[in-house]
């Protein structure tokens, strides 16, 4: 009995550390935006995720050694293998890059090149073996956020807090190439896909709770929202909306899930006919009815069907191992040339490149992205990288529905369906992704867990 106890303490100490490195990451990773302001801040979020990465990295080579010494099972789950596998494939690709530009191994400017894509999988390999999922995570979470909804309202007074505005600029100054950064996060697509992910959590955690015990969690998720409209990103919202719908139809009583989806699809049909007879003078509301008759333009969702026209055409030529990790910018993508009126050089140090026209300058923006993961997945990392990669969130996604009863599952679960809604129309970057590793690896070892403990 005396061993048994010892190695109990053991193993509490070892998911304590677990536990301590996920709420210093949280805090520390959402809140510290560098030194330099919003020019240098996916530089500033790259160093720090490698410091915190390695650190992991050590963590778990000490606790693997621990289990290999005592003899514990270490076979891993078919999430787990499919990770692998979409490393590997990353790696591939990485070595298969035939771009004379770039590093898809390590690039300055490619923040997601193969090295980043290779902590992504070890944070979730550690995390899904050896993660902690506990209450106090949460109000690490909660805190954090609550601090970078106020830098983001006093944002929207037209303040700003930590000088991460160039001189006496403002998120409301169209010289700022109109509304673009926000928050301790940068890039407003990315702020809207961390709220995307953040804002169902506080929500799914007030479930079975009374007013008194849930108005916390229900202001900051309002605040979120708030956000969310303010800073005007339709993926998010959408990503809210659709991951909803998901969180709705997994997590309601199972005599009622037959009635909640027949109830959702109908909905869904009758949005469809009402777009399609209906034109309606709103932006996307107009594109949406425009695209359904079959009349398409690159510029409807802010050139997201003009960035996919180019890469669905170019794939074909390099189906199997994508062009290397993050290198859709030294691809030939191209970009957009964009009028600014009365830009100043201190707003514009880190564009690419700035073209004077008289009166009016121009900015040309390098297309970077897919604004669609899975595209972004397929054209830079090719197809097998994209089926080891829906592998490993298809088997989460079906482990969180086995335990959404689950309390801590169905709270990250939800969260997880609502940001994966989001990146169908959003950007990855570095500073965002290793919060959806992290989640699914904290899934996974929640439904290790529940189903040992069922056992």
């Amino acid at each position: 009995m005396a061993k048994k106890r010892g190695l109990k303490q053991k193993r509490d100490w070892a998911e304590r550390c677990v536990e301590l490195w996920i709420g210093l990451f949280v805090a520390l990773y959402l809140l510290f935006p560098g030194f330099k302001g919003y020019t240098a801040i996916s530089g500033a979020k790259t160093l720090l995720f490698y410091i915190l990465s390695a650190l992991l990295l050590m963590l778990g080579l000490t606790l693997l050694l621990r289990d290999l010494r005592q003899k514990r099972r270490l076979r891993p789950g078919p999430a787990q293998i499919a990770a692998l596998v979409f490393l590997g494939c990353t790696l591939v690709s990485a070595a298969c890059s035939e771009l004379s530009r770039g590093n898809p191994w390590y690039d300055p400017n490619a923040h997601e090149a193969a090295l980043t894509v290779a902590c992504y999988v070890l944070l979730f390999l550690i995390l899904s073996r050896w993660g902690l999922v506990t209450e106090r995570l949460f109000w690490v979470l909660f805190w954090s956020l609550t601090c970078f909804c106020a830098v983001c309202l006093l944002q929207m007074l037209g303040k700003n807090p930590l000088g991460l505005y160039p001189g006496s600029l403002n998120f409301y100054d169209e010289v700022y190439v109109k509304r673009t950064y926000a928050g301790t996060i940068g890039n407003v697509d990315i702020v809207s896909a961390f709220l995307t992910l953040a804002a169902p959590m506080l929500l799914l955690h007030t479930r079975g709770q009374g007013p008194k015990q849930a108005w916390p969690c229900w202001l900051l998720a309002a605040v979120c929202l708030a956000v969310m409209l303010w800073i005007n990103v339709l993926c998010g919202l959408a990503g809210l909306a659709l991951g909803g719908a998901v969180c709705l139809a997994v997590l309601c009583p199972e005599a009622k899930r037959k009635w909640i989806l027949l109830g959702l699809g109908g909905l869904a049909l009758l949005g469809v006919a009402a777009l399609w007879l209906l034109d309606l003078p709103v932006g996307f509301l107009h594109e949406l009815h425009e695209m359904l008759h079959g009349r398409f333009e690159d510029s409807y969702g802010t050139g997201r069907v003009y960035i996919w026209r180019q890469m669905l055409a170019r794939i074909p030529k390099r189906l199997w191992t994508g062009v290397g990790p993050d290198m859709a910018r030294y691809s030939g993508l191209r970009g957009f040339v964009t009028p600014v009126s009365e830009m100043k050089q201190a707003a514009l140090a880190d564009s690419p490149i700035s073209i004077w026209i008289p009166q009016v300058y121009y900015r040309k923006a390098t297309l970077t992205d897919g604004h669609c993961y899975p595209l972004h997945i397929l054209y830079c990392q090719g197809l097998p990288a994209l089926l080891s990669w829906l592998t490993v969130t298809g088997t989460v996604l079906v482990h969180w529905f086995r335990t959404r009863r689950d309390r801590a599952a169905a709270i990250l679960g939800g969260g997880l369906a609502c940001f994966l809604c989001a990146m169908l129309f959003c950007i990855s970057s570095i500073i965002v992704m290793p919060f959806f590793w992290i989640t699914m690896g904290l899934i996974e070892a929640r439904y290790k867990k529940v189903i040992s403990n069922k056992e």
